[in-house]
């Protein structure tokens, strides 16, 4: 009798990171990526964008470089302190209330690229 695999299938939201961004005085703003505790300043919502996407990829691409694999599970799971959470999830209420101003802080999502999980298979 033949066996089969019982590995589960690894669901898309492995692949989605949760951020937020917020603005912290005049033209400083300030993100996280809650998922991997990633943070960034930049001068505008755009720059913030970028510079995110930027520190996570370069994470990323650190953690799958090193040398000691045991460590990498671990790496991969590092969780913001709940206040982030918590502020992370503020701001996704506010997005469900109409009548609040959305100028000083915004969520969004980014992804694991595709081409690290490729390349380091």
């Amino acid at each position: 009798m033949e066996k089969k695999a019982e590995g589960k299938a690894i669901g898309l939201d492995k692949f989605v990171l949760r951020c937020y961004g917020r603005e912290i005085d005049k033209n400083k703003w300030y993100g996280v990526c809650i998922n991997l505790n990633l943070a960034v300043e930049a001068s505008s919502p755009d720059e913030l964008l970028v510079k995110m996407k930027e520190v996570i990829t370069s994470y990323l691409e650190t953690v799958l470089d090193t040398k000691d694999d045991k460590s990498i599970p671990e790496l991969l799971s590092r969780r913001a302190p709940i206040y982030d959470w918590i502020v992370y999830f503020y701001i996704a209420c506010c997005y469900h209330i109409t009548h609040i101003p959305k100028d000083k802080f915004f969520k969004f999502k980014e992804f694991i690229p595709f081409r690290l999980a490729y390349d380091n298979c």
